[in-house]
């Protein structure tokens, strides 16, 4: 979506009565409300007019409930409860939000627009079910159900390369925001909140600190023009049974995608294993580049293979 000069205010003025709206219904404080002024018109900005109705229907949906939980970091997840509708199933959203009274401006940010990305990559065709389970969908992986009691079994391997992307996409909506201060603008209270996030990222380009490890590894592929913006288009319209075809193909190997995905869960459980050892951690700091270097050999083939990289 385009923005100048002319069009900025009234764009983002335009979403005001609507945030207005759901921060009424769902009681939202307005800390919350004020961010959504922003982040709201970020996301119809980063997926484009098009798909407005979409966006603003996935935040009507989608209700913020703050936890009595407190972290200087904020934690945020969404979250989803499965529910049967006749012969179907659906489910009802929210995300939980830790106190983040001591928290920075863009720390809230980023744990906000990263939980709603999630949730707006996760609508369309986001429940599926056979005779044994039910799969909802979470952007690239799916959240396994047992059809009989409906009770949560597991997630699936892709839930690492999701979070990569998502916080990808989360920077990027973070940095269209920032943006929004290059211009002259009008509400006082949008300046002062872009005048906040302008100083705390003190740069152009607004680098999360989520999963950092992951996307480090992963660089190659969010940059490569073949993979990311195919992935990412699979990924809102929700045909993700897709992507491990699309990739293997590129490889020339089968299996080459569901590899990627175990290396990676691998290296996060290592992660978590190290943070908790008191002993042997040189062990696992061994395993964990051993997987990372096999990663980035899988990673790299991918991108050489590519005609369009």
């Amino acid at each position: 979506m385009i923005l100048t000069k002319d069009n900025i205010n009234s764009f983002l003025n335009k979403y005001i009565v609507f945030v207005n709206k759901i921060s009424d219904y769902y009681n939202y404080d307005n800390n919350i409300k004020h961010l959504l002024y922003l982040i709201v018109p970020g996301f119809v900005a980063k997926y484009g007019a098009a798909n407005e109705k979409f966006i603003l229907n996935c935040f009507e949906k989608t209700k913020i409930y703050i936890s009595e939980a407190e972290n200087n970091i904020i934690t945020a997840t969404f979250n989803r409860i499965l529910k049967k509708d006749g012969s179907s199933y659906c489910t009802e959203k929210y995300i939980i939000l830790n106190q983040y009274k001591k928290a920075s401006f863009t720390n809230l940010f980023d744990n906000i627009i990263h939980e709603f990305n999630h949730a707006v990559n996760s609508i369309n065709n986001e429940v599926s079910f056979d005779d044994m389970h039910i799969k909802i969908r979470t952007g690239l992986c799916y959240l396994i159900y047992d059809k009989k009691n409906m009770k949560y079994l597991y997630k699936s391997d892709e839930s690492f390369l999701e979070e990569v992307i998502n916080t990808k996409q989360t920077e990027e909506i973070i940095n269209i925001i920032n943006s929004f201060g290059n211009y002259n603008i009008e509400n006082v209270e949008f300046n002062n909140a872009l005048h906040v996030l302008r100083n705390e990222i003190k740069g152009e380009n607004y680098i999360s600190s989520a999963y950092a490890f992951q996307s480090f590894i992963c660089d190659i592929l969010m940059k490569n023009k073949t993979f990311y913006p195919t992935i990412s288009n699979l990924r809102f319209k929700g045909f993700i049974d897709d992507i491990p075809a699309m990739f293997d193909n590129v490889i020339g190997k089968n299996g080459s995608y569901v590899y990627l995905n175990d290396l990676l869960k691998k290296i996060y459980n290592l992660q978590i294993k190290y943070s908790k050892s008191l002993f042997f951690k040189n062990m696992i700091l061994n395993k964990i580049n051993i997987y990372a270097k096999e990663l980035l050999k899988i990673i790299k083939e991918y991108d050489n293979k590519c005609i369009y990289k």
